[in-house]
């Protein structure tokens, strides 16, 4: 009976649990193709279409943090990627994650809320992560950010499993999960702070096993394993080189963006505020502040001295985000003596469905955003390509400015069909020979060589004047600007593509 028991008190959980994982891959899934390309996603699919050897050999010198993704989208499609098929690992893990923290959420509320309380808790939890705008950001993003997010809350969920049962293979799969999560984004290991909390308020778990002592003896041999990957992986920091020391408006700027909206910003530290003071449950509070909020001024004040800020990296949050907004139910728990009065019985649910509308509805202007073709993910890549392949001529040249920055020059990987008749002026040797990720531009005393001869040129850069950011970018606005006269521009999201023609070119050749 005791068994049988247990058995139906599962079912509902598991249901939450499926119900939430396919609400969440029907919103994830919305119109995934929809939006352009961005430079990273086109890298991305330009990577994946090489050969596995040909990925190894470029991950040996760059990229190497995300070699797990460029091999996961290799063998799912193959040399024929394309951008949507490249979102899809993203579609599928923020979805699985949705489950995972509602189990998660349940089992960190139980202590303190009991189990009616805890459902609505892990159930708030799952709510609030679809309908956050930033997680549809990157859950349609061709990149590993997504899966690291899902692997975060698998090693979390992993720890509290672990944490209260006598079964060994808990704290197994928690270990072995912190190496595939360095793998996937070394700073996702940011989540360990929240996992020390929560050991540090388990004590002792099932059948008096020190939960301290295993916890902290399997995170040690989990990061021994990832320590090589991690050491590997910081040999490449050039790859960091771009980002700067933020500002208090990026700080200020990020927490707008992952909520979604000031009106959620403002709900959010109340919500905040009042967990803090009320909440029934420590470790899901604790939990929730060490990995939902705590690593945002953390890699804000790191970032001064070693930039690594970008809102990308911290998608992992979001999940603890989640967490510690969903531990507001838990404070609506009613006292013993006003349990009887059903309007405070209801109190946790009341602010469960306040807390989910107050992210969902003026989180719905940037849901839409992120799936506009042009706006979605901020460049139009997709519309450069489709200009040039409208207008351009067979033989026409092809250049860069800046020719150093892959966000330009990888289009003609992403979109290859669209370049296919022209001259590629300034590259020496093509991305997939040479092991790099955009190719080999010729020196620039070899550019004249290259566009002697050459009537029209189609020119693909930022929008703005062009940028000369190094001796190539120098030597071709010179040789522009002395032998060719600006014909035809057109300004796209984050891109301008221009058609340069030469003075000695017969008028016909202007036409575009």
């Amino acid at each position: 009976m005791a068994v049988r028991a247990r058995a139906s008190s599962r079912l509902p959980d598991a249901l939450v649990g499926l119900a939430a994982g396919l609400v969440a891959l029907a919103v994830f899934a919305w119109r995934v193709g929809a939006p352009s390309a961005w430079r990273d996603e086109a890298v991305t699919v330009a990577v994946a279409r090489r050969s596995a050897e040909q990925v190894w050999r470029l991950v040996q010198d760059v990229d190497l943090v995300h070699a797990p993704f460029y091999f996961l989208v290799h063998a799912l499609f193959g040399s024929s990627a394309t951008v949507e098929q490249a979102r899809w690992p993203s579609v599928l893990a923020a979805a699985a994650t949705a489950p995972l923290l509602h189990g998660l959420g349940r089992r960190l509320a139980l202590v303190g809320a009991g189990p009616r309380t805890a459902r609505l808790t892990g159930a708030t939890a799952a709510a609030l992560w679809v309908a956050t705008p930033l997680v549809s950001r990157y859950a349609q993003e061709a990149r590993p950010y997504a899966l690291a997010t899902l692997v975060a809350t698998a090693s979390a969920y992993l720890l509290v499993r672990g944490s209260g049962s006598p079964r060994r293979g808990w704290w197994a799969g928690y270990a072995l999960s912190l190496p595939l999560l360095a793998a996937l984004n070394t700073l996702a290991l940011m989540v360990l702070p929240a996992h020390a909390g929560w050991l540090l308020l388990a004590g002792r778990g099932a059948h008096g096993r020190p939960v301290r002592r295993r916890g902290a003896t399997a995170a040690g041999a989990g990061l021994l394993l990832a320590a090589p990957l991690v050491a590997w992986q910081s040999t490449q920091h050039g790859q960091v080189a771009f980002l700067r020391p933020p500002t208090l408006d990026l700080l200020g700027g990020h927490v707008v963006f992952a909520l979604g909206s000031p009106v959620t910003v403002a709900l959010a530290a109340v919500v905040v505020a009042v967990a803090v003071r009320r909440a029934r449950s420590r470790a899901l509070l604790a939990v929730g502040l060490l990995w939902g909020a705590a690593p945002v001024p953390a890699l804000w004040l790191l970032s001064q001295v070693h930039p690594l800020w970008t809102t990308r990296y911290l998608v992992v949050v979001a999940p603890g985000t989640c967490l510690l907004l969903a531990a507001a139910v838990t404070a609506a728990l009613p006292r013993a003596v006003l349990s009887r009065r059903g309007w405070v019985r209801a109190a946790p649910a009341a602010v469960a469905v306040v807390l989910v509308a107050g992210t969902a509805l003026p989180g719905l202007r940037m849901q839409l955003v992120f799936r506009d073709p042009q706006l979605g993910h901020a460049e139009d890549m997709d519309g450069a390509a489709a200009h040039v392949a409208e207008h351009a001529r067979p033989g026409d040249g092809l250049l860069f400015v800046p020719d150093g920055e892959y966000r330009y020059r990888v289009l003609t990987q992403l979109h290859p069909d669209a370049f296919a008749g022209l001259r590629d002026l300034a590259l020496a040797e093509p991305a997939a020979p040479s092991a790099t990720l955009v190719g080999v531009p010729v020196p620039p005393e070899e550019l004249a060589g290259a566009m002697e001869g050459v009537q029209r040129v189609w020119v693909v850069g930022g929008t703005g004047p062009l940028v000369t950011a190094s001796e190539q970018d120098r030597e071709t606005v010179r040789l522009l600007q002395e032998g060719y006269r600006l014909a035809q521009e057109r300004h796209l999201r984050a891109f301008a593509v221009r058609l340069y023609v030469s003075h000695d070119a017969p008028g016909a050749v202007l036409a575009g």
